[in-house]
């Protein structure tokens, strides 16, 4: 069901004129929470989630301390012993969570050159009765650093988790309002207790680091996956419900793609967070929120490592290939946004079975950004997966 008095919004909306800009937008929250200017702040985050899909958002709504507490803990956990984050790492999780040190991740079929660490809202154990239901392990308990090394890090990561997840169900509460549908009609993708993930991430000035650099290209030398030194991250689509980037350092490396395919920068502002769309929140409003392409480039040799910590809110995985109903109007902008937008073409991903639960794709896109926890945990499953990339190459 869809407000009526939103077809008068959409038809005010303006389809980009092609042109690239110089900058992303900024939306202030701060006016969200005042009565006077709520209307305005709509009016604003439905451009941005049509128009842009890649924001800024200022003036949170809560302490900026946590900024710098969550920054000052992520700094201490890459200074600790390598072998205490062997003892975290991910091949040991069959959830996806835990570390990984350079060349561990694979993005678009290049070897992403960062170091990170992953955790997640702390959930049981899931129970998997056979083998169609393994994809309910992305789903499960943290691996958390040793207290001995970081014994604040486990609160101040949690309390940061559960203040991100709480602004997720609020500014998704927001989208609803920007886009005219029934109240609750996107968070009723979400469970009463919604997994959200935290990815720590240092992308290393490689300078610093070149035996390292020469091990990693040793080993990817005889394999489908290549070596791009400038490939921090490579060019993707979030796949979950929205991401909010927290850029910890001073480098400009995050770049988003435009609609005439040029790559924007995106350099770091003080006490802000980047908003970005994923794929899965396109799906669910017919295209209305856009997800763009974006991606990270590693350090200038000199400029030392980079810091960003990425919140990403995921949906019920339980959850079947649905959208909501969204108004007409904007379904036809949807098309003439969409012919003015070059297409990128960014590495196979496995996209939604409406046979199955969202969560299926989502598990073999993780086991294939992650071969290594997939040859662990995972054989059979990994081996369908390099087969069907193998077919999608050959195409």
């Amino acid at each position: 069901m869809t407000n009526p008095d939103i077809t008068e919004k959409f038809s005010e909306l303006k389809v980009s004129s092609g042109e690239s800009p110089n900058s992303l937008p900024t939306l202030d929250l701060s006016k969200a929470l005042n009565p006077s200017t709520k209307g305005e702040f709509l009016d604003e985050l439905r451009d941005n989630l049509f128009n842009y899909g890649f924001f800024y958002l200022s003036n949170p709504p809560f302490d900026v301390q946590k900024f710098k507490d969550v920054k000052n803990e992520s700094l201490k956990f890459f200074d600790i012993p390598l072998e205490e984050k062997k003892k975290v790492a991910m091949v040991n999780s069959k959830h996806f969570l835990g570390y990984n040190g350079l060349g561990d991740e694979i993005t678009a079929a290049n070897v992403d050159w960062r170091e990170q660490v992953e955790f997640a809202t702390e959930l049981p154990e899931p129970v998997i009765n056979n083998d169609d239901e393994l994809y309910k392990n992305i789903e499960g308990p943290n691996l958390w650093p040793s207290e001995k090394h970081l014994p604040n890090f486990q609160p101040i990561v949690s309390d940061y988790i559960d203040e991100l997840s709480q602004l997720a169900r609020t500014f998704t509460h927001w989208v609803e309002e920007a886009l005219g549908v029934e109240y609750g009609a996107l968070t009723a993708f979400f469970k009463e207790i919604q997994q959200a993930k935290l990815k720590i991430i240092k992308y290393p000035d490689l300078d610093n680091l070149k035996d390292q650099v020469a091990d990693v290209e040793k080993e990817f030398k005889d394999t489908e996956y290549k070596t791009k030194l400038n490939q921090g991250v490579g060019e993707h689509r979030d796949n979950d419900f929205l991401t909010f980037i927290y850029q910890a350092s001073h480098h400009n490396s995050l770049q988003v793609k435009d609609f005439n395919g040029n790559w924007i920068d995106v350099p770091p502002k003080d006490n802000t967070l980047v908003f970005v769309v994923g794929m899965t929140l396109e799906f669910i409003t017919q295209g209305v929120a856009v997800s763009t392409v974006h991606r990270v480039l590693t350090p200038v040799p000199g400029e030392g490592d980079r810091l960003s910590i990425s919140f990403f809110q995921t949906i019920n995985i339980e959850s079947k290939k649905s959208s909501i109903e969204v108004a007409e109007k904007a379904k036809e902008l949807v098309k003439q946004r969409d012919a003015k937008r070059t297409k990128n073409k960014i590495g196979f991903q496995f996209q939604v079975d409406e046979t199955k639960p969202v969560g299926y794709s989502v598990f073999l896109n993780r086991i294939k950004s992650h071969p290594k926890v997939g040859e662990r945990h995972y054989p059979k499953v990994l081996k369908y997966i390099q087969e069907e990339v193998a077919k999608a190459q050959d195409v």
